[in-house]
Formats: C-alpha cells, structure tokens, sequence
C-alpha cells in the first residue's frame, strides 16, 4: 500500500519526489516538504500582492468589470463619513 502511495506521489508532485530523493527517513522527507511548500506559498502571496500593487481595482470586488474597464467610483468612496464638506459624504 505505502509503495503504492510513493509511487503515486512521486509521478504527481515534484517537491515531494524531491524530498523522497534527499531523505532516508519519513520526518526528513515531511519536513522538507512542509518547508518547501511554505516558501511555494509565499512566492505565490508575493507574486499575488505585486499584481494587487499594479491592479489595485481587483482588490475590492465589483470594481474590476470585463475587457479591463473599471467601475465608477462613489464620490465618497475610500473617505470616512465624517470626511468632506457637509452634504458629501
């Protein structure tokens, strides 16, 4: 069964065949493959925060509309209620 499962993951996922090759024991290979996954996920949050950087209109939803148009805003938009001229806002 545990060779059936190697066999599986080795064909699959790459950082665990990685880890398979580096390590003898079963706590080496899971640590390697939690250390890798955890530097994975923050080049994926790092990639993700540098597209909200240069899009800042998908990061709010129901802003961001097809072919790149981009809803109007509220005038007060982003301001405290308390903020402007009475009337506004």
């Amino acid at each position: 069964m545990i060779e059936l499962l190697l066999a599986v993951v080795e064909e699959q996922n790459p950082i665990h065949k990685y880890c398979l090759s580096k390590h003898e024991h079963w706590t080496g290979r899971a640590a390697c493959v939690q250390e890798l996954r955890h530097a994975q996920r923050k080049l994926e949050v790092e990639r993700l925060r540098e597209f909200l950087k240069a899009n800042p209109q998908y990061k709010y939803p129901g802003i961001a509309l097809p072919n790149g148009k981009i809803k109007p805003l509220d005038v007060c938009w982003g301001m405290d209620k308390t903020y402007g001229t009475k009337g506004i806002c």
